[in-house]
């Protein structure tokens, strides 16, 4: 399998075009442009006198402190250096057979998949009616050896949420099957979509969440996992010790306590996602619904590729996401994130001058 291709390469990209960091605009990762929270940044800065110190082996503090946000027994928790870690931590320690996964999605899915041999199959979902997930065409996609289903939600790229019962109902209907793992990734700009509420109900339902892109730490990595305590504890005596820095468990526990920054955001990113939907429209792009901060548009059939219109802002410090490489998706589909509204300005005003020029 060939290294997958992901959003967010701004040193490499800085380095290549002799710029600082600070002079990208990066609309290719998903990251809320609020930036880190204050009280975050302090208990990073606080902790740095700490790490002379190994950090805790596992991570219970946090499993602890995730368990009283959540109103949730610890036991259903399990802390990781980001939900990749976990991404490839449950299929090394389950080995699922068979997975199936709702496309497009997530290139990591397959990748770690792949490499404890299970077999990897798509059920495809269609811009025709907005990348909607029909459990119904599920359940029908089934073979009688598959055991993992993956969906994320929202859907990363299209961003697109599915109602939590309908998801509860897919996991009951294939309790004695398949495990159904959840990956909410972004569900805190959504928060209402969030299965957590309901962990517990099926013995079969995990839930990956993700505090790096809500809370702008991506650089230091810091997600979970919640499902059954047994399988829980499984993936926990597998995992490998001090995954999680001493900086990284600070910002998490901050994380959790940073209420007003989550009121402002759900009030802000909305407005803006909207604002910059309308921009990307009148400049002839087919823009999806989300409940994301990110938006998946297809280009017009007469404008530049993905690549070459990626490639164009790119030598202008803005990067966009190229998605022609998620499965499902071709050459004329891209991703933006939201970001502050003189940014998604910028991006606008740089993307216009693109395809003014393919057009002379």
């Amino acid at each position: 399998m060939k290294s997958p291709e992901h959003g967010g390469n701004v040193l490499q990209t800085a380095r290549e075009l002799g710029l600082s960091p600070e002079a990208i605009l990066d609309f290719s990762a998903s990251i809320n442009p609020h930036g880190v929270p204050q009280g975050v940044l302090a208990a990073i800065r606080a902790s740095l006198a700490r790490i002379q110190h190994y950090p805790e082996i596992d991570g219970g503090s946090l499993r602890e402190a995730l368990a009283a946000h959540h109103r949730l027994p610890a036991e259903h928790f399990l802390p990781g250096s980001g939900s990749t870690e976990l991404i490839y931590l449950l299929p090394r320690v389950l080995r699922p057979r068979r997975a199936l996964l709702v496309a497009p999605c997530f290139s990591e899915y397959e990748r770690s998949l792949s490499q404890v041999g299970c077999a990897v199959e798509f059920l495809p979902l269609s811009p025709a009616d907005g990348f909607s997930f029909d459990p119904q065409r599920l359940l029908n996609r089934l073979e009688p050896d598959t055991d993992l289903i993956l969906i994320a939600n929202p859907a990363n790229p299209t961003g697109r949420a599915t109602p939590p019962e309908a998801l509860l109902d897919l996991a009951a209907r294939v309790r004695e099957q398949a495990l159904v793992l959840i990956d909410e990734a972004f569900v805190d700009f959504c928060p209402e979509h969030s299965l957590l509420p309901y962990l517990g109900k099926e013995r079969n339902l995990f839930v990956l969440r993700s505090l790096t892109k809500f809370y702008a730490i991506p650089g230091l990595r810091a997600g979970y996992l919640a499902g059954p305590p047994r399988t829980v504890a499984r993936l926990a005596q597998a995992r490998e010790p001090w995954t999680l820095s001493t900086p990284a468990l600070a910002a998490a526990h901050a994380c959790l306590a940073e209420e007003a920054f989550r009121r402002q955001t759900w009030e802000l990113i909305p407005q803006w996602r909207e604002q910059l939907q309308r921009g990307l429209e009148e400049l002839g792009l087919r823009v999806f619904s989300s409940s994301a901060n990110y938006l998946l548009a297809r280009l017009g059939e007469g404008a530049p590729s993905a690549t070459q219109v990626s490639a164009g802002l790119r030598e202008k410090g803005i990067l966009l996401r190229d998605c022609s490489n998620f499965p499902g998706l071709d050459q004329r589909y891209v991703r933006a994130a939201v970001r502050l509204p003189d940014e998604n300005r910028r991006l606008l005003a740089a993307l216009r001058l693109i395809l003014q020029k393919s057009d002379i």
